[in-house]
């Protein structure tokens, strides 16, 4: 124990006695030297010491501090303790001598330091390594946020449809119209339909750009019907339900790839480089593809899913419910079948339960 906050009263506590005779025991104590601390080891760290050392000698009381070190301490082995037993074995001291030096008290204050040093180095970058996620969860938290508080998403929806749509062109075509717009036209059919007359012969004498636009206006002309088929209001509940599922289901596994792939990262310092960066490059390239993964989800779903608005569900009880219910009904029917003997209070209840009466069925009389 480190003893922060306590506060040993030299002659013991005055509360409750005779103030004559603890005023008596308190500078009999005193005259004797006041608090000695005694140290059975040194901490890793000195903080830990000091709050030792500072148990005696408050508020003006005299008082005094000794630790004692074995070379066999933790400390000591980890930082030079067998060069002193070897030196010991050398001088032809035996175990049981003591050793009082200055020289071994900066040496147990330098090993000190430089666990204090370690242990820092660690906290730093376990900070830096939860700074990573910790700007990815901002920018999470911060949709859901704006998901909750009923923003319109419509705007967000349409500029993830048309940013697909770039991707599928991308995809299949590149920078020239000589790819496969027979993929593109049947890829661009799943995220939502097309009319019958847009066929990949219509959009051989097309750019790439121009083949967007068209889809992007085919998207939104759609988008616009089935915001009128169901309504603004529930077109707005889709958007917000379909966006919050996707984004906790992908958030979730993102979570445990980037858990995962901090258990190995360390494993790049041995091909010499910083683990850290390596962490902070594919923790971004993660982030992206999993950005990538909801705007894929969302823009497949969007047109293909529709509201049912029907009656609000019974409110059954749970079997949990039931049963306890059941087992309660049981024991009023046992106790009931004892007649003309009356239970006590600390007798064990008729019901079998092995608790007392006044814990079982009789918990409520």
């Amino acid at each position: 124990m480190a003893g922060r906050g306590v506060d040993i009263v030299l002659g013991g506590k005055p509360d409750g006695r005779d103030p004559k005779e603890w005023q008596k025991e308190h500078d009999d104590v005193i005259r004797k030297g006041g608090l000695h601390i005694i140290g059975t080891e040194r901490h890793e760290a000195r903080r830990i010491d000091n709050q030792l050392r500072g148990r005696a000698g408050r508020q003006g009381d005299p008082g005094s501090t000794r630790f004692y070190v074995s070379l066999e301490d933790d400390i000591m082995r980890r930082f030079g303790g067998d060069r002193v037993g070897k030196f010991m074995e050398w001088a032809g001291m035996g175990e049981d001598v003591p050793i009082e030096n200055s020289i071994v008290n900066k040496t147990i204050e330098q090993a000190q330091i430089r666990v204090e040093g370690y242990h820092f180095d660690i906290r730093k970058h376990l900070v830096e390594y939860d700074d990573v996620i910790n700007n990815q969860r901002k920018i999470i938290y911060g949709e859901r946020r704006k998901i909750l508080s009923g923003a319109d998403l419509k705007t967000n929806v349409l500029t993830m449809v048309k940013e697909e749509m770039g991707d599928i062109i991308a995809s299949h075509v590149g920078e020239n119209t000589d790819g496969n717009l027979d993929a593109v036209v049947t890829e661009a059919g799943t995220v939502m339909p097309l009319p019958k007359d847009f066929t990949a012969e219509g959009l051989t004498d097309l750019k790439p750009a121009e083949i967007q636009d068209r889809l992007t206006q085919q998207a939104g002309e759609l988008y616009e019907k089935r915001e009128t088929e169901l309504g603004s209001e529930s077109m707005r509940i889709l958007e917000r339900l379909l966006m919050l599922r996707v984004i906790d289901q992908y958030w979730v596994e993102h979570l445990t790839n980037m858990d995962n792939m901090r258990q190995g990262v360390g494993l790049h310092a041995v091909a010499q480089r910083d683990p850290l960066a390596v962490y902070k490059n594919e923790g971004h390239e993660l982030f992206q593809n999993m950005m990538d993964g909801v705007r894929h989800d969302l823009v497949h779903n969007i047109f293909n899913l529709n509201i049912q608005r029907g009656p609000a569900p019974k409110q059954t009880a749970s079997p949990m419910a039931k049963m306890v219910n059941a087992n309660r009904g049981d024991m009023k029917k046992t106790a009931e079948k004892v007649e003309g003997k009356k239970i006590g209070r600390n007798d064990p209840c008729p019901c079998g339960s092995g608790k007392k009466y006044k814990h079982c069925c009789g918990k409520n009389e």
